[in-house]
């Protein structure tokens, strides 16, 4: 169980929160890439866009190219957005057939998914002593999919993205006192739905 704070601003200005905390980098700059799950009436997004509480979203998530092969490998993630914390589950799936991987999927969350948004990015990664983690992520873009996996239409967004990842137990008020105005509720799943046009 975690927190998870967003913030969206200039490179350097966000590389400004990580240095004030005296963070070091963690692992490897990588590309990543997920392909959102969601019902045909999209209730995931809107559960998002109104803030309702519980709420998930489901993803197939890969490193490396962004490209989506016939035969898809990953691990398959499903976040749950509670009262006060987030959670997260996943499992690993190997060259997995398209029709099976969304069978499985919607077994997992009980109800009917399709695949509706490939968004891919370069993430840096980022640690504190005190047990805080910090995501810096850019070079968004987002690919509309339709239920064959094929993609019909791409975006690319200039927006460069903090999160701030603490347990439950972690007092993370030091971190984020002077950057209030750089806060967001960013989410690239919601971003890729509005700017895609489902």
């Amino acid at each position: 169980m975690r927190n998870e704070i967003k913030f969206s601003g200039g490179y350097a200005q966000l590389r400004k929160i990580i240095s004030e905390q005296a963070a070091s980098r963690a692992y490897s700059t990588r590309s990543i890439n997920s392909i959102y799950f969601d019902t045909r009436d999209l209730d995931d997004f809107n559960d998002s866009e109104e803030g309702s509480v519980p709420r998930q979203k489901t993803r197939l998530r890969w490193y490396g190219t962004s490209a989506i092969r016939k035969l898809l490998s990953g691990a398959v993630e499903n976040k749950s957005t509670l009262a006060n914390h987030r959670e997260k589950d996943s499992f690993r799936v190997t060259d997995i057939e398209q029709a099976p991987l969304i069978d499985l999927i919607s077994s997992v969350r009980k109800t009917d998914v399709i695949p509706v948004a490939l968004v891919s990015y370069v993430r840096e990664y980022f640690a504190t002593a005190s047990g805080l983690r910090f995501t810096l992520d850019r070079h968004i873009k987002y690919a509309a999919t339709d239920r064959f996996f094929n993609v019909t239409r791409t975006e690319r967004d200039y927006a460069n993205i903090l999160e701030l990842k603490a347990p439950v137990d972690v007092d993370y008020s030091s971190a984020t006192k002077n950057f209030a105005d750089l806060r967001t509720r960013f989410s690239k799943y919601c971003e890729a739905v509005r700017r895609l046009e489902y």
